[in-house]
């Protein structure tokens, strides 16, 4: 399968603060990947920590939002090297699974994972079906509903843990296979949960395609009330961990992320004090109004 590049995006936070009666901006380089489903929250907390006067506030942040099978193929790859080392002082995966699978390859760089977040899944239908009453489904079967070809958007279930949670609604709660199954030509596949949103979002009628799609419940959140934003275009789904034909519709999307050690011009206390921000009562205030548990 061809691998797309991930987005790269460097935001630049700068702050003198004075401390202790002293000029300290503690600036510092940290380069961090993150999983598209969280890059809201995670503008938000490079932000607000550069406000916060705390050491290392003045540091300097290259932020990379990607999918998280992608993040962990380029890091394995750079740590396999002769001599090589990451590409990013941090990173916040997606899942919980593929930071406990870099800290066991890498055990000697790769720092001990911990959990910043769980996500939310939704199916949101901008202009298809009203799937707000479909029941603990959501998601209209194309067996009793004409979907068009390529109406429906979902991340690639094998590089974004949110296309994975999507895949496993399908097969759970709709007995669809996909992909391999009947109804393949009905979907459109993205390589990020961010880039499936973008698609969604783009559509501005019944017949312009995707309409509908499985995104992450952070994409359609107001930052500011820490709910789905209104007024929203079209209706929604949310999926729960409640059971449906006797499993779940999906697994827990919980998130971990971890910091990885060696960068050249990276300082741990560095990393270790965003570490800290984001598990503060500040940061978990902002991750919570993002629409995560």
């Amino acid at each position: 399968m061809k691998r797309l590049p991930v987005k790269k995006i460097a935001l630049s936070v700068s702050a003198s603060v004075l401390m202790l009666g002293t000029s300290a901006t503690w600036a510092q380089s940290i380069t961090v990947a993150v999983a598209a489903n969280f890059q809201g929250a995670m503008v938000q907390l490079v932000n607000a920590f550069g406000a916060s006067g705390l050491p290392f506030s003045g540091s300097s942040f290259t932020v990379t939002y990607g999918a998280t099978g992608d993040f962990q193929t380029a890091i394995n790859t750079a740590l396999a090297a002769p001599g090589g080392t990451t590409p990013y002082d941090l990173f916040f995966a997606a899942d919980d699974t593929t930071p406990a699978a870099l800290r066991s390859g890498h055990p000697t760089v790769v720092q001990v994972p911990f959990r910043y977040a769980e996500g939310k899944l939704i199916l949101w239908s901008k202009y298809g079906p009203n799937v707000s009453t479909s029941g603990s489904s959501g998601f209209t079967n194309p067996a009793s509903y004409a979907y068009a070809n390529g109406q429906v958007a979902i991340a690639n279930p094998v590089t974004a843990p949110y296309g994975t949670a999507a895949q496993q609604v399908l097969s759970r709660v709709n007995a669809i296979t996909y992909p391999g199954g009947a109804y393949d030509a009905k979907f459109a596949q993205y390589t990020t949960i961010g880039t499936t949103y973008t698609a969604v979002n783009a559509s501005t009628s019944a017949t312009t395609y995707p309409n509908v799609g499985f995104v992450a419940k952070s994409q359609l959140c107001d930052s500011s009330t820490g709910a789905i934003r209104t007024p929203l275009t079209g209706t929604y789904f949310e999926y729960t961990p409640a059971t449906v034909n006797g499993n779940p519709p999906h697994d827990r999307l919980l998130q971990d992320a971890v910091a990885i050690r060696g960068r050249a011009g990276s300082t741990n206390a560095a990393v270790d004090a965003f570490i800290a921000y984001v598990g503060s009562t500040a940061g978990r205030a902002i991750i919570l109004k993002n629409c995560y548990i």
